[in-house]
């Protein structure tokens, strides 16, 4: 990527598809943002890029991107696919380009520890948010293209009016009006989604469910 078509990219802002980052202090911050990205869309992550859009470059990128694919490699599981390029700005400083496909096979995790599982996170506009257990079985099965029937009974019908009236509702919301169990609710939600009969919005704290629309 040339300079202008950098300057170009930066000027739209962060947002679903592109990540600022000042430095690579913190690598594991960065791979997270990469877990969100591999997990959603794919995305665009620049190191050495204010969050205002201030391109101040890195010193030592060379010995940065060292260090984040270190991090790539012992906190993400399963790994991602992801192009990187240095970017010179001047004589003296450069940008970290990483450009971050979406996974084949969801979802990766950002393991702290290795010998843990790790945390799921998706691409929410501008943030990365970890992933609920509903959002996180719903990336399990979005591989799977094939349509199931599904079986709308009472419970189902009654989601869909309050849906209808309201325009959206929650998990805890759906256990509330229906009276089901955590569990049996959440299974519900889950699979009239991956059904494509409902649509997850993942929030900050909790997802909420609407009709999908078909275009």
């Amino acid at each position: 990527m040339k300079l202008h078509e950098l300057e170009d990219v930066v000027s739209k802002g962060e947002g679903q598809l592109l990540e600022f980052k000042l430095k690579a202090t913190f690598p594991e911050k960065i791979v997270k943002e990469m877990v969100a990205f591999a997990n959603t869309e794919g995305g665009q992550l620049f190191i050495g890029v204010d969050d205002d859009g201030r391109i101040s470059g890195l010193k030592f990128a060379e010995e940065d991107k060292f260090v984040i694919e270190k991090a790539i490699q012992n906190h993400i599981k399963p790994g991602i696919r992801y192009q990187s390029e240095v970017i010179p700005i001047n004589k003296k400083r450069n940008i970290l380009h990483y450009r971050i496909f979406e996974n084949r096979k969801k979802p990766s995790y950002f393991l702290n520890d290795p010998n843990k599982r790790g945390k799921a996170y998706v691409r929410v506009k501008d943030k990365s948010v970890q992933a609920s257990r509903e959002m996180v079985e719903i990336l399990k099965r979005s591989k799977n293209k094939k349509a199931f029937p599904i079986r709308l009974g009472d419970k189902e019908q009654l989601l869909f009016q309050y849906i209808e009236k309201h325009g959206k509702t929650t998990l805890v919301k759906f256990m509330e009006i229906s009276g089901l169990s955590r569990f049996k609710a959440s299974q519900i939600l889950i699979r009239l989604v991956v059904s494509n009969i409902l649509h997850i919005e993942t929030g900050e704290k909790t997802d909420y469910f609407s009709m999908k629309i078909i275009e």
